[in-house]
């Protein structure tokens, strides 16, 4: 009897061991290969018991929680990764992008006409240009490094330059501190002449633009000559010669014979229109031909007409007009070449 109750209680503890230790065996093995799997989210079984079950339970969540960490540091390093590549494509585009501009930026100060020169505030050269050295004839031993001082040296050497060293790279050392922009002209005792502007730069450089203004300035003297002698000519003509501004129809200019011929100085009719000067009849006609005039754009055949004159009375004139500039210009004009006939007409008749 006792022998049958001991092979049923062995009997028991098989099944009991199975469903209780072989069974949370399996469920956690099977826990244990869906996290290798990847499934780091799988919940592990028999956690609560406190037996070596539990202790397995355990240990296997810790490994999952472990894979996880692991599978999340690697997502971290891939999104790092790739954020580290954008980052090296876009730092890539942009370099391309400044070395393309500070390229184009080299090229169109290079290819200027003037010559430009960078200083730092102690006079010393931090960039110029390939026409700077050309203006000047330095030698290529001159260039960034180089002082305000050694250019001058150059200069003096070369006959370039007369004044006092010393005394220019001072007054140029404080204008720099003193970030006063400046311009002026040089002669140079080879005949030419030199136009120099200064301006100050962020971080207490300066830039200075410098340009051979040599032709300019002679055709500006040309011009001028010209200018005189046209004027001279204009002024001792016998017939009159009167300007007006065809927008607001207001004299800007008559010569001699012209203030002769109205009885009046060009500082009483300059400034003044027609219906200001003359009576309403005859600033009705010098309207009147104006607007001719407009219309056909030039009248070089005179025209007779008889005005009243507000100083000489009744007076015959023979008028040819011509247009300069057009509507849209600030110089339109209507120039008036005006001829008194009246005394040859009494003489006639």
């Amino acid at each position: 009897m006792l022998g049958l109750v001991a092979l049923i209680l062995a009997g028991l503890n098989v099944v009991v061991m199975r469903s209780s230790v072989v069974g949370a065996l399996a469920e956690i093995t099977q826990a244990t290969d869906r996290i290798a799997g990847g499934d780091v989210k799988s919940e592990v079984p028999h956690l609560h018991r406190y037996d070596e079950i539990g202790r397995l339970a355990r240990a296997v969540q810790n490994f999952r929680d472990a894979v996880a960490r692991i599978f999340e540091l690697e997502e971290i390093e891939l999104g790092t990764a790739h954020a580290r590549d954008a980052a090296m494509t876009e730092r890539d585009r942009f370099n391309d992008k400044y070395l393309a501009k500070k390229w184009q930026l080299s090229a169109a100060i290079d290819s200027m006409p003037q010559g430009l020169i960078m200083l730092d505030s102690k006079a010393a050269v931090v960039a110029m240009n390939a026409n700077y050295p050309r203006i000047y004839d330095l030698p290529e031993t001159i260039q960034a490094g180089s002082t305000l001082e050694e250019i001058l040296q150059h200069r003096v050497k070369s006959g370039l330059f007369s004044g006092d060293v010393a005394k220019y790279v001072a007054a140029v050392r404080e204008r720099i501190a003193k970030r006063e922009p400046a311009a002026n002209e040089i002669s140079l005792n080879d005949g030419r002449t030199i136009k120099i502007y200064e301006r100050p730069m962020d971080g207490g450089g300066w830039v200075s633009v410098q340009e051979d203004v040599t032709e300019q300035r002679q055709r500006e003297r040309i011009l001028e000559g010209m200018e005189r002698f046209l004027a001279t000519i204009i002024e001792n003509v016998t017939e009159g010669i009167i300007a007006k501004d065809a927008r607001n129809q207001r004299y800007v200019f008559v010569n001699k014979a012209a203030e002769k011929m109205i009885g009046m100085s060009r500082g009483e009719i300059i400034g003044k229109t027609a219906r200001e000067l003359f009576s309403a009849e005859a600033a009705e006609l010098i309207e009147r031909r104006d607007q001719q005039l407009l219309a056909q754009k030039q009248q070089l055949e005179p025209i007779i007409d008889t005005i009243d004159n507000p100083t000489r009375g009744r007076r015959v004139i023979s008028a040819r007009r011509v247009q300069i500039g057009g509507a849209s210009e600030e110089s339109h004009m209507f120039v008036t070449m005006v001829e008194d006939r009246t005394e040859k007409m009494v003489a006639a008749a």
